[in-house]
């Protein structure tokens, strides 16, 4: 059996900061080779439920390839190899039994840039519940629309023109739309990849306040180069270097009192 106190016997990590005791998602002994390149080094972490995590760290450092991982978006990159164990509520995600279509609607994702369907604004939100046979009727799936677009901030802005295009929305309004798409069906985890870096000040406010409330029904995964932006909406931040989780623990002390040196030299700046 692998003690996995020996992964970190170099970093000053503790088991607690690791694993959560209502743990979603688990990853462990995760490595992800891009042909013969390595571009994730043995990360073990869990993902708490109802839990927002923040993934920080310089460009390139692995924490969207990291991510990916999760819903298994790696596989659409065919060099792409990777090794270890990740499990949704105990259940190998990787299990070659596993269809990764309806796992995609139970860890769903909002990315970068905002990509609304080239379809209505009801037919963005609409169109999960419809090929995943969760809606009963007509009816039902206007309910879940709505639903979904009041949780997502967008109905008072959008009810009455929701046969218009979803890609004539603001960009702002477009991702709030790609988040409203992503919760339609019902997912256990939301993972989001730098999703206000293509937005505007205001744009972003709406967003982490956004997170914030959907922290409460969901586990929320964040990938972001704004430490400002971890420090408001995170409960945990993970910092990334070079592939390798360097360190995990509640984003307070990781803002002010980081406990590795590669942590501290991010913070202050001094790398990046």
């Amino acid at each position: 059996m692998v003690n996995i106190k020996d992964d970190f016997k170099d970093l000053d990590l503790t088991v607690g900061d690791v694993f959560s005791k209502d743990a979603r998602l688990k990853a462990r002994n995760v490595n992800v080779f891009y042909g013969i390149n390595k571009a994730i080094n043995n990360v073990t972490i869990d993902i708490g439920n109802k839990e927002v995590i923040s993934f920080i760290g310089p460009s390139g450092c692995g924490k969207s390839t990291f991510l990916r991982c999760f819903n298994r978006m790696n596989d659409t990159i065919d060099s792409c190899r990777i090794e270890g164990k990740i499990t949704l509520e105990d259940e190998n995600i990787y299990d070659d039994k596993i269809d990764v279509v309806p796992l995609r609607a139970r860890i769903g994702m909002v990315f970068q840039k905002p990509n609304p369907f080239p379809k209505s604004i009801y037919d963005n939100v609409a169109y999960g519940p419809r090929i995943h046979g969760l809606s009963e009727n007509k009816e039902h799936l206007d309910n879940i629309v709505e639903e979904s677009l009041k949780r997502a901030g967008l109905w008072e802005e959008v009810n009455d023109r929701l046969l218009s295009p979803g890609t004539g929305l603001s960009g702002g309004q477009q991702q709030r739309l790609c988040i409203a798409r992503a919760i339609a069906v019902s997912p256990e985890v939301i993972l989001m990849d730098e999703p206000c870096s293509a937005l505007d000040p205001i744009a972003t406010a709406k967003i982490e306040e956004l997170i914030h409330e959907l922290g409460n029904e969901y586990s929320i995964v964040i990938v972001t180069h704004s430490m400002q932006q971890a420090a408001r909406v995170s409960k945990r931040t993970a910092y990334f270097h070079l592939g390798k989780l360097i360190e995990v623990g509640k984003t307070k002390e990781i803002f002010t009192r980081p406990r590795h040196n590669q942590t501290e030299a991010y913070i202050s700046g001094k790398i990046g």
